[in-house]
């Protein structure tokens, strides 16, 4: 930059000027001092004539040469300054981030004279300035193109660390999964996403299709996915149908058509495979995905096996506790043969009403796990009163009233991750009530917790619609320990809706009734006990509907 400074503007006509004058005019000057100073002294009269006319006819025809050189050499001047002016000011606007570095050149046409062009282009294809011009647009269209391609690698490093961001923040799996797909469908502008899951025990891959359906299970080997998964070697291609390996059962069947592919491997830590990870057609203009997106989904590939071999083993964990409390609930269950399979109902009901609920508040995590201990406490009950067959006594009352204490104590020796700390609490107050009169604390209304008023309902609907060995209601001087008959049951919780139990609570399990009963229908209930409610309900809601 300081060299163009340097010759640019007026102050490179006056250089070249005082070189003009010292190259040029001041020799013949001198020159002609010289002859009239030191040889026309010494000449004849006739001779000094002569070398006069000789002197003048000299300078004549001297004269003109230097001037029309300096006329010339002054336009060719103007030109370069012209041009490295261009460069000077194109230069500094694009330090200053006035204008882009990708719009810069010069246009030889514009800046530079016609006829320097016309003489240059029939002589030498070395013209100083058109090489001086060709040399600046190429400088400036490198220096624009590296600029362009570190701006698209920033821009690409930022989406990967984004995406970075996003997945190493999700542990759960379930939402781990489409978090990937949808990151990476939109990263990598394909259409659609599939990401695959190897397990090596039964040499498959699997993917998730929606909650609540069984996942897609796919052999090592068959199709693009397969074959990566076995071998783990990266697939690209512009067309999938060209491939021999490639599974068209999905687009015959869909009415789809895969055209650009590519699937890469994913690995764990230890560079094993633990998935695959595949892109399907390019939205591009292209169409296909080139070596670029290759480099980049290996990169994604990297990034995806760390976060789900996080979430993997987050799961495989979360899946160890869970089936640990599922046991030790079923273990305390058993210690009864009619409360077999209680804690899970009442996990089940519970989770069924959270979900009709929808509120913010509610831990459904802590929630299923408090609902599956939620009777822990009754390990500290004494055979003779947990397996008494009869109403209790006041002694015994007081004893089995004990075990929501004894709950809490037992579940905070648990070391609970810290999003389950409230655990042993909501499992202790499953038996306050509203209005205060409950146990063991006396808590009254909102001091109860949401998720304990939950499962306060799902566990009495349970234990009025299951057998027990104590009585359950006096109906005519008759006592019996048979399940209630759902309408007694519902109209039991309406009578404790706002006293003992939350009424919104009620509302929504009443709403989820059905649903609850048909999980059941031939495991816990009897098909016919289902059926008839439901027909007397339906019948019901229709006359309602009539007026």
């Amino acid at each position: 930059m300081a060299l163009v400074k340097s010759v640019a503007g007026n102050k490179s006509r006056k250089i070249f000027l005082v070189f003009f004058i010292l190259s040029s005019l001041l020799p013949i000057f001198f020159m002609t001092y010289m002859i009239y100073e030191y040889i026309l002294p010494q000449a004849g009269t006739r001779d000094i004539e002569d070398i006069k006319q000789a002197i003048i006819f000299g300078l004549l025809v001297m004269l003109p040469l230097p001037l029309v050189s300096f006329l010339l050499m002054s336009r060719w001047i103007g030109s370069l300054e012209v041009v490295t002016g261009e460069i000077q000011a194109r230069s500094t606007e694009v330090a200053e981030g006035r204008i882009a570095f990708s719009d810069q050149g010069i246009d030889v046409q514009q800046k530079v004279p016609k006829e320097i062009l016309v003489r240059e282009e029939n002589s030498s294809r070395d013209n100083e300035i058109r090489v001086l011009i060709d040399s600046f647009n190429t400088v400036f269209q490198t220096a624009a193109d590296q600029i362009a391609e570190r701006q698209r690698l920033r821009e690409l490093l930022a989406k990967l660390i984004a995406i970075a961001s996003d997945l190493t923040s999700e542990l759960d799996f379930d939402r781990l999964f489409p978090l990937i797909v949808g990151e990476v469908t939109a990263v990598m502008g394909a259409e659609r996403t599939s990401l695959y899951v190897i397990d090596w025990e039964r040499h498959e891959i699997w993917t998730k299709v929606a909650e609540g359906i069984p996942p897609i299970r796919l052999p090592f080997g068959k199709g693009i996915s397969g074959r990566v998964a076995q071998t783990g070697e990266t697939i690209n291609a512009a067309d999938a149908w060209e491939l021999p390996y490639f599974d068209r059962t999905f687009d015959e069947k869909n009415n789809f058509r895969t055209r650009s592919v590519l699937c890469v491997p994913i690995k764990g830590r230890l560079g094993e495979r633990i998935g695959v990870l595949q892109v399907i057609n390019k939205l591009d203009r292209k169409q296909y995905f080139d070596l670029e997106d290759e480099v980049f989904m290996n990169a994604l590939g990297s990034q995806v096996g760390i976060s789900l071999e996080n979430s993997l083993l987050v799961e495989e964990v979360r899946l160890s506790f869970t089936s640990f409390v599922v046991t030790l609930s079923a273990i305390v269950d058993a210690r009864h043969p009619f409360t077999a399979g209680h804690s899970e109902r009442v996990t089940e009901y519970s989770l069924l009403i959270a979900s009709d609920l929808k509120r913010l508040s509610i831990d459904r995590e802590a929630l299923r796990y408090a609902a599956m201990l939620h009777d822990i406490g009754k390990i500290g009950v004494s055979d003779a009163v947990l397996l008494k067959n009869g109403p209790y006594t006041e002694e015994e009352r007081d004893e089995m009233n004990k075990h929501p204490v004894m709950t809490r104590s037992i579940l905070e020796k648990f070391r609970f991750p810290r999003a389950l700390s409230r655990v042993p609490v909501i499992a202790c107050y499953h038996h306050e009530k509203m209005n205060g009169q409950g146990y063991p604390d006396g808590l009254k209304g909102e001091q109860i917790p949401m998720e304990s008023r939950i499962i306060a309902v799902a566990d009495v609907f349970d234990a009025l619609t299951s057998k027990r060995d104590y009585p359950k209601y006096d109906e005519d001087s008759l006592l019996t320990s048979d399940p209630l008959p759902l309408e007694k049951a519902i109209s039991i919780l309406k009578d404790g809706s706002g006293s003992q139990f939350d009424p919104s609570v009620v509302e929504s399990f009443l709403r989820c009734l059905p649903k609850a009963l048909m999980m059941y229908r031939g495991v816990h209930f009897d098909p016919e006990y289902v059926d008839s409610f439901l027909r007397t309900r339906e019948h019901a809601d229709t006359r309602a509907t009539i007026h």
